[in-house]
């Protein structure tokens, strides 16, 4: 499970920012998270889950896989920042997500 506390277990760490109406539902426009347990889109989805309940249904929809009303970009220490569309996009550790 990720720990919203910094410094916490090994296995790294992401920075997430919420934008628009996901910062509005986590009432954070940013936070950092550790990796322990997470190795992809689709287990963060699961973690932010349970810290705010509800998360998941919005990025995931039923019935479906992402949508136009959400996104995530990934800003990745030594490449350009990319899109995210598949939910088992790999999580590294530094990663800077963007939620929106």
């Amino acid at each position: 499970m990720i720990e919203k506390e910094k410094g916490a277990e090994i296995g790294g760490y992401i920075y997430v920012k919420y934008v628009g109406h996901i910062a509005v539902m986590t009432g954070r426009i940013r936070e950092t998270l550790s990796l322990q347990g997470v190795r992809t889109v689709m287990d963060l989805l699961g973690v932010l889950d349970e810290l705010y309940p509800g998360f998941k249904e919005v990025f995931m929809p039923p019935g479906g896989v992402f949508n136009s009303r959400t996104a995530m970009i990934c800003r990745r220490a030594g490449a350009p920042s990319f899109g995210i569309i598949d939910e088992n996009q790999e999580i590294l550790d530094g990663d800077v997500l963007t939620l929106w």
